[in-house]
């Protein structure tokens, strides 16, 4: 290989490894399945059904929390409208295999839950504010199956 072929070489490899390291994590650029919900419409729970798990090891991303599998993009990116009702807003997911949740928060923060009853995880978010929430459907282990996730307020 001459040292042009080289230069060549390590900038187009400088310019892509990045790219296919951030692939391999959680990525809230693109939404999921858009829903929209209001605290009062969520005080009674809305159900969404979806094929839980994915190709994405959550112990190689430190920059999020958990462990499980995942999809790069989230299932769902849920609108919230709190309504200033100050509610607490909680999301559960049930299924026949072990399942994870993992969700990025309207103040950009990131929530895991595993195994909240049997194996079936919550995440409830106290006063929850109006915005964007994305939300990650994943199993402990490699296999898929399916779920369903459970909006609601309290």
């Amino acid at each position: 290989m001459n040292m042009i072929s080289k230069v060549i070489f390590t900038a187009i490899a400088s310019a892509i490894l990045p790219v296919a390291a951030s692939a391999s994590c959680p990525s809230y650029a693109v939404s999921g399945l858009p829903i929209n919900h209001s605290s009062d419409e969520v005080w009674t729970p809305q159900r969404h059904s979806v094929i839980a798990g994915g190709n994405i090891d959550l112990a190689s991303c430190p920059s999020v929390p958990g462990h499980g599998h995942i999809i790069e993009h989230p299932d769902f990116t849920l609108y919230y409208d709190a309504q200033a009702r100050g509610r607490a807003l909680e999301f559960r997911v049930t299924a026949s295999c072990d399942t994870v949740l993992l969700v990025n928060t309207a103040t950009a923060q990131w929530v895991f839950s595993d195994d909240d009853t049997d194996l079936n995880p919550r995440i409830r978010v106290a006063d929850a504010p109006d915005g964007r929430y994305d939300i990650w459907v994943g199993t402990f282990a490699g296999a898929t199956c399916d779920a369903v996730l459970s909006v609601e307020s309290f």
